[in-house]
């Protein structure tokens, strides 16, 4: 049966090291009779942590519409400004992209699109302006049985990315692959182990031609756990996370069902950036600590605790993160 038209959604995430994040769509289904679809969005992060001329803002528009290269494929295109104000960076920038996917089959789907991103930033190698175009491919296998809450199956997806820095020249390929598992230990999925292991490089040039939203970060809520956002790697005179060329992260979780809606979850995180274009592992980060779930009909209420277990000088003593939905 046909959906309702319109439809929208909101979110919230928390962390005693970022702040309170809001975020929040509005779109609109069957735009134009043949099943398009208009999407808005946008969100507000870092309250709390930070001053309001340094809060984080990204805003978007984004339209689907399906078959234009048979059944299982889809046109999209989209514009989205961000401006942003991690440890790492101040950024502003103002992107459209144009682009079509394609499923393969139920489990697997591949897309490539055209992106033309122009943005000023300032780091730790000073101020910049970019003018990026990129062309990002993307293949996902995924058979999980559930998106929300899965206990069997396995995710994967592979990413390339090669962009061209319109402005100052410089061109470089960027690399990722993700990797999650779920594996049910009893019938009735009370026990569930998750496994995630993503690993990135960045090849053809150096760090200071890379912009800087665009180097591999690691740490945080949706990251290492109990380490502050962004920080975990190289970091320059001032104690700043610079970014690196590579990075690899990894997760275990135990999912433990107490009863039909609560369980606990114990974890361990570990991650690792670096300068160079291939991880080098030699300062690996691990945070460890326990969570709450409480599951719902749209997904499962999250809260985690966790401590860096090798902090450095600067790190957080803990962390506490809350949201909607698991960690991965």
């Amino acid at each position: 049966s046909e959906r309702k038209p319109r439809f929208f959604g909101l979110g919230g995430t928390f962390s005693n090291t970022e702040g309170l994040g809001l975020e929040g769509y509005w779109g609109h289904r069957n735009l134009f009779g043949q099943a398009e679809k208009l999407r808005i969005d946008g969100s507000i992060s870092g309250i709390g942590s930070n001053s309001l001329s340094a809060l984080n803002y990204n805003a978007g528009v984004m339209f689907e519409k399906p078959g234009v290269l048979g059944p299982t494929s889809k046109f999209f295109t989209g514009v989205k400004t961000v401006f942003e104000h991690p440890d790492a960076y101040d950024h502003f920038s103002v992107k459209g992209d144009v682009g079509v996917s394609y499923d393969l089959d139920k489990q697997q789907r591949v897309s490539a699109e055209f992106d033309l991103d122009y943005s000023r930033i300032t780091d730790a190698f000073g101020k910049h302006t970019y003018l990026i175009a990129s062309v990002p491919l993307q293949y996902v296998f995924d058979n999980r049985d559930n998106k929300l809450n899965p206990t069997r199956g396995f995710r994967f997806l592979a990413y390339a990315e090669p962009s061209y820095d319109i402005l100052n020249g410089a061109t470089f390929l960027k690399l990722k692959g993700e990797g999650y598992t779920y594996q049910s230990l009893d019938t009735a999925s009370r026990f569930v182990l998750a496994e995630r292991a993503t690993l990135g490089s960045i090849v053809g040039t150096g760090l200071q031609n890379v912009p800087a939203d665009r180097r591999f970060y690691s740490g945080g809520g949706g990251s290492v756990r109990g380490y502050s956002y962004q920080g975990i790697g190289p970091k320059d005179i001032d104690g700043q996370p610079i970014g690196g060329l590579s990075f690899f992260e990894t997760s275990v979780e135990m999912r433990i069902g107490v009863t039909d809606t609560v369980g606990i979850v114990p974890f361990v995180d570990a991650g690792t950036v670096s300068i160079k274009s291939f991880p080098d592992f030699s300062g690996v980060k691990v945070g460890a600590g326990v969570g709450l779930r409480y599951i719902t009909p749209f997904g499962p209420l999250r809260i985690d605790a966790a401590v860096p277990l090798n902090r450095d000088p600067g790190d957080p003593h803990f962390g506490i993160y809350a949201g909607i939905g698991q960690a991965f």
